[in-house]
């Protein structure tokens, strides 16, 4: 495993402090979009007489939520061996040839009160076919192109390319949660990937976490075909495979994650 490497800490005006900025504003956008794009859902949850009220600026605080202590504490690695990078939230790292360790937090949102936030929480939990994940990404792919940071044909051509990604490794299943109790005020899990959103008074948050066997690489002929069709497929098969093997220990490491992150808020 590596040393610790942040991105944040090569100055404001690097490049790569630059671009990374640049696809967490959109990413945070699309994601926006994403939601206010669905019908509200009934949370079951009450809203608690006195409950956590966060500023505006919390969206920009997750390595503050998130710090490398906390990450090495719930992943239980040496703080030292975490990379750390800051893209819509974020996120730490620790590999090696045996063993992946990742924590992350995604997509801070706070609301103008308890309520908008539990009716967001509702929107970004619902339940959603494959179909509806490809309706979603098309209007989110029109959206994105009018933003001012999609000037070109060729950053216009980049936006289709990735939608045409994310709906191609789309689970079979699309996305399904389901909900974990004693974490905030609610939480659900994502059952794909292990993701927990999570509501705490006016914000909601994601988090992931994961500690085990690396992903297994997709069969290298077909990575070696040239045929971009059977590349995704290839490379979606083992994916899946991984999260269906890695289920319960994405669900608990995720669990652990929220739980200590609420509880130092």
């Amino acid at each position: 495993m590596g040393v610790v490497s942040c991105a944040c800490d090569k100055g404001a005006d690097s490049a790569e402090s630059k671009d990374a900025a640049g696809e967490g504003e959109l990413g945070a956008k699309i994601e926006s979009e994403i939601v206010k794009g669905v019908d509200g859902t009934d949370v079951d949850t009450k809203t608690k007489d006195e409950v956590k009220s966060f500023l505006k600026d919390q969206r920009k605080k997750g390595c503050e939520m998130l710090t490398p202590a906390l990450a090495a504490r719930v992943l239980e690695v040496p703080e030292g061996d975490l990379k750390q990078m800051k893209v819509m939230g974020c996120i730490y790292s620790a590999k090696s040839d045996e063993q992946v360790a990742e924590a992350s937090i995604m997509t801070i949102f706070v609301k103008e009160s308890p309520e908008k936030a539990k009716t967001w929480f509702g929107n970004m939990t619902k339940n959603k076919t494959p179909e509806e994940l490809a309706a979603e990404m098309a209007k989110v792919k029109e959206m994105a192109k009018k933003s001012d940071m999609i000037d070109t044909d060729a950053k216009k051509k980049g936006v289709d390319q990735v939608g045409g990604i994310i709906n191609a490794m789309t689970p079979d299943d699309g996305y399904q949660y389901e909900d974990v109790p004693g974490v905030g005020d609610a939480a659900r899990v994502k059952t794909y990937d292990g993701q927990i959103t999570v509501l705490v008074g006016n914000m909601v948050f994601n988090v992931r976490a994961f500690k085990g066997a690396p992903s297994p690489e997709p069969d290298m002929k077909e990575l070696a075909s040239g045929d971009v069709k059977r590349i995704m497929a290839a490379t979606k098969k083992v994916e899946a495979q991984w999260m269906d093997t890695t289920r319960d220990e994405r669900k608990a490491y995720g669990v652990k994650l929220a739980k200590a992150i609420v509880a130092e808020l």
